[in-house]
């Protein structure tokens, strides 16, 4: 098999977090669980959630592979019997007792050296500095673009001055404020089916005008078609990567306007030729597709998050279907780790034992050597990451 264990990671992937404190295992399983599908999120969507239906998701949650999966490796890590409630106990006296200690022994057990952050989530917004303060290993601050815009949605402002703040904010956070990147969501919102004729500053003034007057006929699309088309621009200007999410996300997704393919006319639109974009989630389920397009557009990534870690067993198939397609140099790792470190943590343990997996099974069929594999696993875990986003 080939040897990932002591290889050095960076997270590509992920969202802030500050100590939570001891927790009761129900917490912890509804904290460490699929982002969008435990209690909280859904109180805070302000679904209803009684009693009943509480003790029935904690079923469910506990239940998962992947769950299965992090009690054991956590109890391996404590050196305690593979039990919920012992690793939780075991995890609260750790957090309570030093918790920056407790952080970087976790990742210096799976050699995690660099997290590359998206702060548009939680909201309200994390700070930047906390965090970094918290994390044993440097932070690489990527911006989230939507917070922005639903911000400008609630100012009285016309389109001019609208146009303005929306390019000043960005501006500010790559110049002044130490983000490198940006990040969309669209596919949350109005999917990722986006014309590359959405560029023109026109459909930003005319679909802001629509939206103020209330007339409708899909002027919310038109306009954040026409943002995403700004914040690829600006990418280019300030050459730094763009993050588009891809695929499965939280409860409120269409999983049919999520698909990576939807995105094949913008990004090969000559406008948008030069920008690095990291296709986030590689379009779990959708992998093959993420693949091909990381094939075709020589600036286009993959990053394997979300299906890895939460995907459990499916992370030796993500790995694989990416690689039908993708070059090896344009895959990269992350978690969508958020809320705790052990999800970073798990993530990163699940993430080599997968790639080693499926990158033996590529020697075994004669399609790699072990040194080409070994090498392989190298650019996927950490060395392309730190490339795009100057981490040498």
């Amino acid at each position: 098999m080939i040897d990932t264990a002591g290889l050095p990671v960076v997270d590509v992937h992920c969202h802030p977090f500050l100590n939570a404190g001891a927790l009761t295992p129900e917490q912890f399983v509804d904290t460490v669980s699929f982002p969008g599908g435990g209690v909280s999120y859904m109180a805070q969507a302000g679904l209803s959630v009684d009693e009943a239906l509480v003790r029935e998701i904690q079923t469910v949650r506990r239940n998962t592979v992947y769950m299965r999966y992090l009690v054991r490796q956590m109890a391996r890590f404590f050196d305690c019997a593979p039990v919920l409630e012992e690793v939780v106990a075991a995890r609260n006296q750790a957090v309570t007792s030093d918790y920056r200690s407790y952080v970087r022994r976790l990742f210096a057990a799976c050699n995690l050296t660099a997290l590359v952050t998206d702060f548009g989530y939680p909201q309200p917004p994390l700070d930047v500095t906390a965090f970094q303060q918290d994390m044993p290993v440097p932070v690489v601050p990527i911006y989230r673009i939507e917070p922005l815009i639903v911000e400008l949605l609630k100012a009285e402002i016309g389109w001019d001055e609208f146009r303005r703040r929306y390019d000043g904010a960005i501006a500010n956070a790559l110049e002044r404020e130490g983000y490198c990147g940006l990040k969309s969501i669209i596919a949350y919102r109005t999917g990722l089916d986006i014309s590359p004729l959405s560029r023109t500053p026109d459909q930003g003034m005319q679909a802001l005008d629509a939206i103020r007057r209330g007339t409708g006929g899909g002027a919310m699309k038109k306009l954040r078609d026409h943002l995403l088309c700004r914040a690829l621009e600006l990418c280019i200007e300030y050459n730094v990567p763009m993050q588009i999410h891809t695929g499965v996300g939280d409860y409120e997704i269409n999983m049919p306007d999520c698909r990576p393919a939807l995105l094949m006319d913008l990004l090969r639109f000559p406008a948008f030729r030069a920008c690095t974009v990291i296709l986030v989630h590689a379009g779990y389920p959708y992998c093959t597709e993420a693949g091909y397009i990381a094939g075709m557009l020589p600036r286009v990534y993959c990053d394997v998050s979300e299906g890895i870690p939460f995907a459990g067993g499916g992370a030796r198939r993500i790995y694989a279907e990416v690689l039908e397609m993708a070059p090896i140099s344009k895959i990269v790792y992350g978690s969508d780790g958020l809320a705790l470190p052990e999800i970073n943590y798990i993530s990163a343990l699940l993430g080599k034992q997968a790639l080693a997996a499926a990158l033996q099974d590529l020697v075994d069929g004669d399609l790699l050597s072990p040194q080409e594999a070994y090498e392989a696993a190298r650019l996927i875990l950490a060395d392309t990451a730190r490339q795009l986003y100057g981490l040498e």
